[in-house]
């Protein structure tokens, strides 16, 4: 096999890339070609990397995507790896690595703090320090439950302010956005992200999806044979909740099941008059730290946390990750300095790329050391850290 390089995908490579990624995953599908365009507008120019021989001929390509995460209430720039295609015949000559590398490199130079992705194939991702950090859940519910909700605070389901739902406008866009950043903070949740001004609006442009405004809320969803499927719904108060999952559950008679890709712990479940239907679907992401010191330093924490964790990290394919570490936390907000390796002793944890990622998306340092992805360290150390990153990520988008 040649050498290998990677360099920008530009306009020309697109038809190139295209048609990798037909022979990898098959013919894009109807409204596929719309969906490559928007996708390609999106990540040429920087966010789209490809794979090239000696002769510059295209072997791979994989892009990132320009995304928010919320980590503890608060929003990460984080890159969404996606769109990773191998020519077939090139698979087992190294592209797919030296693609992922060059992917977790280019989000450090666009400041990208953390980045996600759903694999394909999870060795892949491991080998470059990705992790699984949680999961995108589909809970169903029986439609019926849902429509009583509303019917039960009927006469209280109007919003604050006094508007009661109407259907939502692409002028709704910004405010869609605010309610959700708005609602994932005062959560304090980890892991989803918020859509941007301009995908809500895309949204409701093309009639992909129908959506519902209140004054503190909104919902977004998808009615089609029979089944509707919840995309977002954010509510600031019971009765907006009420309102709008009652909105969700009116055509029951019709579309007696509904899915949701939202929070598994939504407040509906224990607002509703039944248990949700045992049918859950769960689908892994996996995520990555690019740079702790700036992650570490924007992500939200308890109001009333404050601990100091000692940690020892190696990212080869990250070298900002790499060194020693004092992670503070003290009202709310976190700080991560750099200390003499030289100095600390065997009480710090020491992890690789791959403990280091799965140490930020909640995973218990015991945990951690039984999967053999961390070393040395304290039982009080390990505490430390383990009430630093405690968190249950979750995502509610595939991407």
């Amino acid at each position: 096999m040649s050498e290998l390089r990677t360099r920008d995908v530009v306009d020309a490579d697109l038809p190139a890339v295209l048609s990798i990624r037909n022979r990898s995953f098959g013919p894009l599908g109807v409204g596929g070609e719309d969906w490559w365009s928007r996708v390609s507008a999106e990540t040429l120019g920087g966010r789209m990397i490809a794979v090239v021989d000696e002769s510059d001929r295209v072997l791979g390509a994989g892009r990132m995507r320009p995304f928010e995460q919320a980590w503890g209430g608060r929003h990460l720039r984080m890159g969404g790896v996606a769109g990773v295609y191998v020519e077939p015949s090139a698979r087992g000559t190294g592209v797919a690595t030296t693609l992922t590398r060059a992917l977790i490199a280019r989000m450090g130079e666009l400041g990208d703090v953390v980045s996600c992705l759903f694999p394909t194939t999870a060795s892949l991702y491991r080998r470059s320090g990705y992790e699984i950090g949680g999961f995108r859940t589909r809970t169903t519910y029986a439609g019926h439950l849902l429509r009583e909700l509303g019917s039960a605070r009927a006469g209280r389901a109007v919003a604050a302010g006094g508007s009661g739902a109407r259907p939502a406008s692409p002028e709704d866009a910004q405010l869609m956005q605010d309610l959700a950043r708005e609602a994932q903070a005062r959560h304090g949740v980890s892991g989803p992200m918020v859509p941007t001004t301009d995908a809500f609006r895309g949204m409701l442009e093309r009639d992909e999806l129908i959506g519902y405004v209140v004054a503190d809320g909104f919902v977004v969803y998808d009615l089609s044979d029979g089944v509707v499927t919840v995309e977002h719904l954010v509510a600031g108060s019971a009765q907006s909740a009420a309102a709008l999952w009652g909105l969700v559950g009116s055509g029951s008679s019709a579309a007696p099941t509904v899915h949701t890709y939202l929070d598994p712990r939504d407040p509906v479940t224990l607002a509703l008059g039944g248990m949700a239907a045992y049918e859950v679907h769960q689908t892994p992401w996996m995520g990555r730290v690019i740079d702790l010191a700036a992650a570490f330093g924007n992500r939200g924490f308890g109001a009333h946390t404050s601990v100091v964790g000692q940690l020892v990290a190696d990212d080869p394919d990250a070298p900002a990750n790499t060194g020693a570490w004092s992670l503070a936390v003290s009202a709310g907000r976190g700080t991560a300095t750099r200390d003499d390796v030289s100095a600390v002793d065997g009480s710090a944890l020491r992890v690789g790329a791959r403990g280091l990622s799965a140490l930020w998306c909640g995973w218990s340092v015991s945990r951690l050391r039984q999967a053999g992805l961390a070393s040395g360290g304290s039982p009080e150390g390990d505490a430390a850290l383990d009430a630093v990153f405690t968190a249950t990520p979750y995502i509610t988008e595939y991407f």
